[in-house]
């Protein structure tokens, strides 16, 4: 029986790309390739997902590359 154990930490981030005007948010544990980023427009049913069960560095490479593309660029790339 484990009961001492502590739950693994989840975090959770958001960032507004400058150039586009998308708020792009994140959430993930250490350590595990379970990082998922979508873009935030308002409704829960219209999540546009940019990267699913990914690692966190592939993770934050990818929001480093669409810090410079336009709206309709990183829309085509959450599209598929």
């Amino acid at each position: 029986m484990e009961g001492s154990r502590k739950p693994l930490a989840k975090i959770e981030g958001r960032r507004r790309l400058r150039l586009s005007g998308l708020t792009i948010a994140w959430r993930g544990t250490p350590n595990l390739d379970d990082w998922v980023a979508y873009i935030v427009n308002g409704t829960k049913s219209k999540k546009l997902i940019l990267a699913d069960h990914v690692s966190e560095r592939k993770m934050k490479g990818l929001l480093g590359r669409i810090q410079a593309m336009r709206k309709k660029e990183v829309e085509k790339l959450a599209q598929g």
